[in-house]
């Protein structure tokens, strides 16, 4: 999807904070494929348009038997909360934040996991309406840098979470919002998940991705309802 039938508009909008949906409209078995990763579980996963917070979603993760993909709720519950409610305010992890940010320094240490999309959403806001654009990888998937944590509930039930690392937007997606994901290359993969990778080298992995490789439509407000879901969710608005 081209940037640059939207450019125009977008350099109008004001910018706002950062929105919080993306999509996974992929099946958990090519997802596993494309990472070259054993399947955890997921057979209950549908592929999902709309992907809200305390949604669960594959993650990809290493284990010392190898990269494992399984099923995680966004939304990061350290393992020290007594109150699971604490992950409706950890969806997201600053770059220059999460090193050293109590609910996130743990993770950030030895919990790093990978979340595969194949877009995300952000709203542009002019005055009372806010706009809703798409954003895609011109090639393959985008892997945000994420976070997770294993919970045990006062039920002992085990709950594992998973939180999305943002930075600062690149020059596409600059006009509609001032932070989006981190999204990894597939050559910085290997060294994210890493348990021994270096705090110095972590840190110059959360870098926006270029802007030449992505693209960005507007879409249909129809987005903007959590409960929507299904196609229509990224179809392009008339003009585009």
């Amino acid at each position: 999807m081209a940037a640059s039938r939207c450019t125009l508009a977008l350099a109008k909008g004001v910018k706002a904070a950062m929105s919080i949906r993306f999509t996974v409209i992929k099946k958990f078995e090519e997802l596993a494929a494309h990472y070259n990763a054993s399947p955890f579980g997921g057979k209950e996963w549908l592929e999902n348009y709309n992907v809200t917070p305390n949604t669960m979603v594959p993650v990809l993760v290493d284990e010392p038997e190898g990269r494992e993909l399984r099923l995680m709720q966004w939304g990061l519950i350290p393992f020290w909360a007594k109150d699971r409610k604490i992950g409706n305010a950890m969806i997201n992890a600053r770059a220059d934040e999460a090193q050293d940010k109590p609910g996130f320094r743990d993770s950030f240490k030895d919990k790093r996991c990978i979340i595969p999309a194949t877009g995300f959403y952000e709203w542009q806001k002019l005055t009372s309406v806010k706009l809703p654009y798409y954003v895609t990888p011109k090639a393959g998937l985008f892997s945000f840098a994420g976070l997770w944590s294993r919970w045990i509930s006062p039920e002992s039930v085990e709950v594992e979470t998973f939180s999305i690392i943002t930075t600062t937007a690149n020059d596409v997606v600059k006009p509609v919002s001032d932070r989006m994901p981190v999204c990894l290359p597939s050559s910085g993969w290997s060294p994210w998940l890493a348990k021994g990778t270096r705090p110095n080298d972590l840190q110059e992995l959360l870098r926006p991705l270029p802007g030449e490789q992505l693209g960005i439509v507007p879409v249909s407000k129809y987005v903007n309802a959590l409960k929507s879901s299904g196609p229509k969710c990224i179809a392009p608005i008339d003009g585009h």
